[in-house]
């Protein structure tokens, strides 16, 4: 085993930096792409990429729908949860002129109960019923454009089930609505389940719901929602056969738009463009009734016009081969993104068609319409219990709980768990270096370019090593290598130590300005990473991925120096997966590492960005797991909360003894230090 000291060489400078001097702008570095920033060649690649999913589509076949099913299924893994009874409890009751509204809960998961609003037509049912799901509109369910909708169509005599979505409106974290689009919606990604598959979920809990209403006609049951709303009701149509018709709204575009496009990661499928477009998905749902409308000046890329046309041309042909081209259809607005009350009118004379409703003359107006105030809708302000409202931090920690349990209780196969986290990473294996080539050293550094077999490049500094017994300390900085300290790389090298600076995946010159432009006040990456995702990748993996390849280049290349890597925050992730899965023989100094992928139930949510995200982490075993797994001697500085919060010396020793609990069956006697 390599001898851990050089780490505490990099380790005591560090802790010896004057703060001083770290906030002073310290002289840029060398550059080694200097590509102007316009170019950005990581839209470029993940273009490209997407280009090639595209033409390995089928487009002239009429998809096959139960396919399409068994792989959303798959994707989104929708199988392994148990189906609960409803346990519907009526929370209060509101009566207006035509309708009434009844505040209630129901049981979705498990223990995990949905905060709901039922409208019910007065007079002589059954009804046809719709389920109106909310889009980003706050606070969720309660809020007026979603009481729009949910008047009219009540007024005009149909049933209307409105339930707020995991994370939204008195499901946010302390019951309070929040965006959960970020980070927060992606913690049930890192469990397993994405965000859009959780609201697949309990979307069909409530057709459970209406089916099961005295009320409710079964065979007369569609879905209407706009925006976000819109999305959970193309997905929900496509998937469950109850749901006869449907008018999704301003939502309907092209997979193809989402990529480096700002979204919510409710509309994200991973690794969707594998497998199909949205034309296809929406050919699954011949011959129901489909009616798309779309605003003529939203501003969202994926839902413009021309990427709604895409899609319907396509989905078009699948109507046409089954006689019912009538049944999909769609208008446009000049309206920008929203669900106004033209376009309200136009559903419902959609459904009215589909259900035959008769009415005489015109009533589908909403002159009378007057919001209630969002407490008289909250099931919490009505005296509903807190405990089976579940935020996303309480419904991931309580799930992980489980299935943490399980693993301490079973045996554990190292070589499965490596096999689990490769396919997990989403890593090429057949990815290999092309070709390197060094540049003329500048300021002292050797600068050099590694081409990997994906097609990008890779820029490192080097300053060797001045003797046999000085070591290399690579560096992989999470905000790229300008932002490493000046002042600990000069005392290393003043010391004869080599030092290797290295740019990941979209760091420092490798930089996207389109993704960090799309970002906006959104965290760093939210466009990348779900992005990649959509193709079948994700960032920790092509980290890792480039980790490995840097380390065979520095040990073909500098093969008789012992070598530390030192990573931070997301970073820290990428090298310990890259160590756990190549298994280097190389040390390891991580920073700001996050003690697990758990969400808080309070506190920031971005103090970490979206590249951290890998669907199944939390059930394969979290970050224990992998520092069990690391067979190299590992030192941690400062170990966090993924909201920031740095860890009490009882944190440390319980992941020290989680970690050595694994280790002891894995007979991995690999060090953990933890400071």
């Amino acid at each position: 085993m390599i001898d851990f000291k050089i780490g505490l060489i990099s380790l005591g400078i560090f802790m010896g930096l004057n703060s001083n001097i770290q906030a002073q702008q310290q002289p840029a570095l060398p550059r080694v792409l200097a590509m102007p920033a316009e170019i950005d060649p990581l839209r470029v690649g993940l273009d490209d990429r997407v280009e090639q999913l595209m033409a390995g589509l089928d487009h002239h076949t009429t998809a096959d729908p139960q396919e399409i099913i068994r792989t959303v299924r798959n994707n989104l893994k929708l199988d392994g949860y148990a189906v609960p009874p409803l346990d519907m409890q009526l929370i209060s009751s509101i009566e207006k002129g035509s309708y009434s509204i009844h505040t209630l809960v129901f049981q979705s998961l498990p223990g995990v109960y949905v905060p709901a609003s039922l409208y019910v037509p007065k007079g002589k049912g059954p009804f046809p019923a719709i389920l109106n799901s909310h889009g980003h509109w706050p606070p969720g369910r309660r809020s007026e454009i979603v009481q729009r909708t949910a008047h009219m169509l009540a007024s005009n005599g149909y049933v209307c089930l409105c339930i707020d979505a995991m994370g939204s409106g008195e499901r946010g974290r302390g019951h309070q609505h929040e965006y959960h689009g970020a980070n927060l919606g992606s913690a049930l990604l890192d469990l397993g389940t994405p965000l859009m598959g959780m609201q697949l979920l309990e979307n069909s809990r409530a057709i459970d719901l209406l089916c099961d209403l005295p009320e409710v006609d079964p065979e007369r049951i569609g879905a209407t929602g706009a925006s976000g709303g819109g999305n959970q009701t193309m997905w929900l149509a496509a998937m469950d056969p109850r749901v006869k018709a449907a008018v999704p709204v301003v939502s309907v575009g092209t997979f193809r738009a989402y990529i480096m496009n700002s979204n919510c990661v409710c509309e994200l499928h991973p690794n969707g463009l594998l497998h199909f477009e949205e034309g296809q998905l929406l050919q699954a749902m011949a011959p129901k009734a489909i009616k798309i409308i779309t605003a003529l000046r939203d501003g969202n890329a994926a839902f413009n016009a021309q990427q709604m046309l895409k899609s319907f041309r396509i989905a078009k042909r699948a109507y046409e081969q089954q006689g019912v081209a009538e049944r999909l259809d769609y208008e446009l607005f000049d309206e920008p993104h929203s669900f106004t009350e033209e376009m309200n009118r136009s559903m419902i004379s959609w459904f009215d068609g589909v259900f035959a409703m008769q009415r005489r003359g015109d009533n589908h107006r909403v002159s009378d319409f007057q919001p209630l105030d969002t407490n008289a809708l909250a099931v919490l302000k009505q005296g509903s219990k807190r405990a089976g409202i579940l935020s996303i931090p309480a419904f991931v920690s309580r799930e992980f709980s489980r299935v943490e349990s399980q693993i301490a209780t079973s045996p554990l196969d190292e070589d499965a768990y490596k096999k689990q986290l490769q396919k997990m990473a989403l890593i090429d294996t057949a990815d290999h270096l092309f070709h390197v080539q060094s540049l003329e050293p500048q300021q002292g550094w050797n600068r050099v370019i590694l081409e990997h077999s994906a097609g990008q490049l890779i820029p490192l500094l080097i300053s060797p090593p001045q003797a046999a017994t000085n070591a290399m300390h690579v560096y992989f900085p999470s905000k790229g290598k300008q932002e490493t300290p000046l002042s600990e790389i000069d005392a290393l090298r003043s010391k004869g130590e080599g030092v290797v600076l290295v740019d990941l995946y979209g760091l420092g010159e490798r930089t996207s300005m389109n993704a960090d432009q799309i970002d906006g006040a959104l965290p760093r990456f939210h466009t990348l990473s779900r992005s990649l995702l959509w193709t079948g990748s994700n960032m920790m993996g092509i980290w890792a991925a480039e980790i490995g390849l840097i380390n065979n280049y520095l040990q073909q290349e500098y093969s008789s120096y012992k070598r530390l890597l030192v990573a931070d925050r997301e970073t820290a992730i990428a090298a310990l997966i890259s160590n756990v899965l190549a298994d280097t023989g190389q040390p390891l100094l991580l920073r700001q590492m996050p003690v697990s992928y758990l969400p808080d139930e309070s506190g920031v949510l971005d103090s970490y960005n979206m590249a951290i995200h890998m669907q199944g982490i939390l059930r394969w075993g979290d970050i224990p797991m992998l520092l069990a797994l690391n067979k190299q001697q590992t030192s941690i500085e400062g170990l966090y909360h993924l909201n920031g919060k740095l860890c009490e010396q009882s944190e440390k020793q319980q992941l020290q003894d989680k970690v050595q609990g694994y280790k002891k069956q894995l007979s991995n006697e690999g060090v953990l230090l933890i400071n």
